[in-house]
């Protein structure tokens, strides 16, 4: 990385462009409908988000850079972890700028910041055929469960 280490932070205002293009470009390339106006009003919805119900993080190459990546974390109460967790949402690193290590720095900074804040686990889930994904997570210490993820749009 030029310029040193990547910085990883909350987003503010000044990045709502940045999200929402972050987040049309990973449904885009999933498959998955989308429009920027779409992905801007949900990038405001996150902006405005507290942060008992979200952490969102973005990730800079240099301070005062533009977010190149973006990760999404809600709070869900979980059976498996006996209370309340974090589902990792979304987690995109733009096209331009992967092969960086800058998705395993953000999740990276999410596991600190839910070790610090008693955080009993974190899911996550990654799309089949997905094999740099699956990698990142497995050697960050996440364990592949033997379940399906299912959707249904209303």
């Amino acid at each position: 990385m030029s310029g040193g280490e990547p910085i990883v932070e909350a987003p503010d205002e000044g990045d709502l462009e940045a999200l929402a293009a972050l987040f049309h470009e990973d449904m885009v390339q999933l498959g998955v409908e989308s429009t920027l106006e779409g992905k801007r009003e949900l990038a405001e919805r996150v902006l405005a988000a507290s942060e008992d119900d979200r952490i969102c993080l973005v990730v800079r190459r240099e301070e005062g850079g533009e977010a190149c990546g973006v990760l999404l974390a809600n709070f869900v109460f979980s059976i498996e972890f006996s209370g309340r967790c974090l589902w990792i949402e979304g987690l995109y690193v733009s096209q331009a700028h992967r092969r960086a290590g800058l998705g395993r720095v953000m999740v990276g900074a999410l596991l600190d910041w839910a070790e610090e804040n008693d955080v009993p686990g974190v899911d996550i889930e990654a799309y089949h055929g997905n094999t740099p994904a699956s990698v990142l997570y497995r050697t960050m210490g996440f364990r592949r469960l033997g379940r399906e993820r299912f959707n249904l749009k209303l």
